[in-house]
């Protein structure tokens, strides 16, 4: 997760790309935050031949802590054949969760428990870089779903 970038390519009609914070410092946030994002995907495509062709659905997480996460979903490659478009949804109220190992949590943090798994918020770490070499982020509709359905406990109450 250390990476300044991470393209993993899920299947035909799905791509992930994970861009680290490090690699945003010379973003300009004023400018439309849709503009900056679809730079940022024209950019990785041409740098990364990620072969980008036809219209395209764009979720896209911003974590101030971690960077930000696009879901590239294609939707349609009929119409357009020799062009790229995309419909980029900023998901701003997104919860950001990391998938743990309990043995480097600290005693303080909030640790919630679901199928089988332990996962901490990003809210409640002050600095993600202990934690995120480690650790899986799980974010949108996964992460909705954990927080709805988990138990949240104390590392205290937590037995291995």
């Amino acid at each position: 997760m250390g990476d300044i970038l991470k393209v993993e390519f899920i299947n035909d009609e799905l791509i992930n790309i994970f861009i680290n914070r490090k690699m945003l410092s010379d973003i300009n946030y004023d400018e439309d935050l849709v503009g900056v994002i679809d730079k940022l995907v024209y950019r990785i495509d041409e740098i990364y031949k990620v072969g980008l062709c036809g219209f395209y659905k764009i979720n896209c997480y911003i974590n101030e802590k971690l960077g930000i996460f696009l879901d590239i979903i294609k939707i349609d490659d009929n119409e357009f054949s020799n062009t790229t478009d995309f419909r980029i949804l900023l998901n701003n109220n997104s919860k950001f969760l990391l998938e743990v190992d309990l043995t480097n949590i600290v005693d303080n943090i909030p640790i919630r428990v679901y199928d089988g798994n332990f996962y901490i918020s990003v809210d409640n770490i002050e600095s993600i870089d202990k934690y995120i070499d480690n650790c899986r982020v799980v974010y949108g509709n996964e992460a909705d779903t954990i927080i709805k359905n988990s138990k949240l406990l104390n590392k205290k109450e937590v037995t291995l």
